[in-house]
Order: C-alpha cells, then sequence, then structure tokens
C-alpha cells in the first residue's frame, strides 16, 4: 500500500481539473517576454531608464559568459544553455543584437551591479564570480521593480528569478528570498490587484493538492522535497489568505478536489506533475507581479523566484522567463 509523506493527505481525483486551474490563473495579457506589447505609451516612455538598466545588466552578463567561455571551453556544456537565455533576454529588453557590445553596457546605474570583465584562471572562481554577479544583477532587477511599469516589472521580476536560478546551477546554493509583506489591515485593493491574489491562492491550493498525490509516490530525498514544498505551498496559502482577508475581502475556497492532468502513477509521474505545478505557479506569481504595486508587488516577485528554483529542482534546466513565454 502506499503512503503519503508526513503531513500530506490524498484525495479523490474529482472536481476540477488541476492543469486547466493553474493554465487559468497563469494566463495573462501580455502575449510574450517583451512587455512594451502590454501598452500604448503616449509621448516619451517613462521605461526608458529601467530598460536601459535591464538591457545593460544583461549584456555585461552576456559579456562575462563570453570571456568565461573563451577561458574555459571545457565547460561550454555547462554555460551555453545559460548564456543562451541571456541572448534571449537581451533581445526582450530591447537590444538590437544579442552580442553585447561596449555601448551596450555603458548605460550608468546605481543599481546595476559590476560585472567581472574577464574570467578567472580557476574554473571554480569563475564559476562562484558569474553566479555572484547573477544575484547581483537579479537584485538590480527587483529593486527596480517600484520604478517599472507594471508590465516591464513582470518581465523584470521573472528575469530576476531567471537569475537565481543561474546562481543555483553556478554555485550549488542561493540566499533565502526576503519574506514578504501583505498590504496593510483594512486596505481595500484594486480589483485587478485582488483577482490576482485570489488567482494566486486558487493556485496554491491545487499545488498543495498535488504535492499531495506527488508525495505518496516519491521516496527518500525526493520525498522530502515534495513534503518541504507541500508546506512552502501551505505557507504561502495561508499568506495569501490573510493579505485578502486583511483587504476585506473574502478568500476564495479550494475547490472540493482537482483531476489531475496524466496518471501518477510512479516517480517519473509525480517529478513531472511537480515540475508542472512549479511552473504553472511561475506563471500565476509573474501575473500578479503585473497586476500589483509597492511592497505586494515585492512579495509576489518573491514568491515568483522560488517557485522559479522549484521548478529547475525537478525538471533540472529553467528558462529565460520563468512564467512567460520567451518570445
Amino acid at each position: 500500500m502506499t503512503t503519503s509523506a508526513p503531513g500530506i493527505r490524498r484525495r479523490a481525483l474529482l472536481g476540477t481539473g488541476l492543469l486547466g486551474l493553474l493554465t487559468a490563473c497563469g494566463s495573462g495579457t501580455a502575449g510574450s517576454a517583451d512587455g512594451r506589447t502590454a501598452r500604448t505609451v503616449l509621448g516619451p516612455d517613462p521605461d526608458l531608464p529601467v530598460r536601459a538598466r535591464a538591457r545593460a545588466a544583461t549584456a555585461a552578463l552576456a559579456g562575462a559568459y563570453d570571456a568565461a567561455l573563451l577561458a574555459h571551453p571545457d565547460l561550454g556544456g555547462r554555460l551555453r544553455p545559460l548564456r543562451a537565455q541571456l541572448a534571449v533576454q537581451l533581445t526582450a529588453f530591447g537590444a538590437a543584437t544579442a552580442t553585447p557590445t561596449p555601448s551596450a553596457t555603458a548605460v550608468p546605474s546605481a543599481t546595476a551591479p559590476p560585472v567581472p570583465p574577464a574570467a578567472p584562471s580557476s574554473a571554480a572562481a569563475m564559476l562562484l564570480g558569474l553566479g555572484t554577479a547573477e544575484l547581483g544583477t537579479a537584485a538590480a532587477r527587483t529593486a527596480d521593480l517600484a520604478a517599472a511599469s507594471p508590465a516591464l516589472a513582470r518581465q523584470l521580476a521573472s528575469a530576476a528569478a531567471n537569475g537565481a536560478q543561474h546562481a543555483m546551477l553556478l554555485r550549488g546554493s542561493v540566499p533565502a528570498g526576503p519574506a514578504p509583506a501583505g498590504p496593510p489591515a483594512g486596505a481595500p485593493l484594486p480589483a485587478p490587484a485582488l483577482a490576482a491574489l485570489q488567482a494566486a491562492l486558487a493556485a496554491e491550493d491545487a499545488a498543495v493538492y498535488a504535492y499531495g498525490v506527488v508525495g505518496a509516490e516519491l521516496g527518500g530525498a525526493r520525498r522530502t522535497a515534495a513534503t518541504a514544498a507541500y508546506q512552502a505551498h501551505r505557507a504561502r496559502r495561508g499568506a495569501l489568505q490573510q493579505w485578502i482577508a486583511a483587504t476585506g475581502a473574502v478568500p476564495v475556497a479550494a475547490a472540493p478536489a482537482y483531476q489531475l492532468p496524466a496518471a501518477v502513477t510512479g516517480t517519473a509521474s509525480a517529478v513531472r506533475l511537480a515540475g508542472l505545478v512549479e511552473d504553472r505557479t511561475c506563471a500565476v506569481y509573474a501575473n500578479a507581479v503585473q497586476a500589483t504595486a509597492g511592497a505586494l508587488r515585492g512579495g509576489m516577485a518573491a514568491a515568483l523566484r522560488q517557485a522559479a528554483l522549484d521548478t529547475l529542482a525537478w525538471r533540472g534546466a529553467g528558462s529565460a522567463f520563468p512564467g512567460i513565454a520567451d518570445g
């Protein structure tokens, strides 16, 4: 008899489809990673300095990868996929070419982190330096969220989450993200922000259910990881319920049960389901970044970052813009 992971209860597969719910929650108005398509600008674009900083930081990172690949061609299999994702970001941020140039990296910024101009002689030191640069760039993108338009903020938060994925692959660990802050008690939210929080809550309900099934099919370290993910989704669900209630709204109730997208009959299918759940959770939180502002936007970006790291943990690979179509 199969037993569930500690603290996980398995329910009958009835009612709302899990994949459909996460797909619905993850659908957004912006059709691609380039957030400029989501709005019409009349007059000077206030996003220009933010976008220029993002483009310059991405180009600098790409240049550091190029230098590392020249110095350590034996690491090409490890570094080229990450460099390719930076090329996608560079195009999305508006560069005419994915090849960094001196003019592309010359935009001054108080938040753009320094990137090593050349690769260290030691491969280990080079990987550590690239990982540190990725974390610094991700922090700079996060710092720019408040100054960005909703669509560009979505793009920046997703790119920052990808930076965390890269740092994890390069360093083997990343610092914990900031603890998200909720809205002030009794402060009503704009309708789009409230709808985004409710969608995130619905997605977390679905994720909690899915990990109940996933944990029942895994053992050893993977079972431990599934249990940790289950507890993390429960914690985020609880925080969302509190945030929504604090605004005077009623948190959406979980469905009685969920229909899984495919049968989960062993380790391989359980791992696939976990990766799918985290990937769709990324999309939900990317949309929530776009729909919110201030501290709440930062909290949604932190949740996106964690979902992106969890996607990487289950799938072994990340994407240029977690939660957003790349092009």
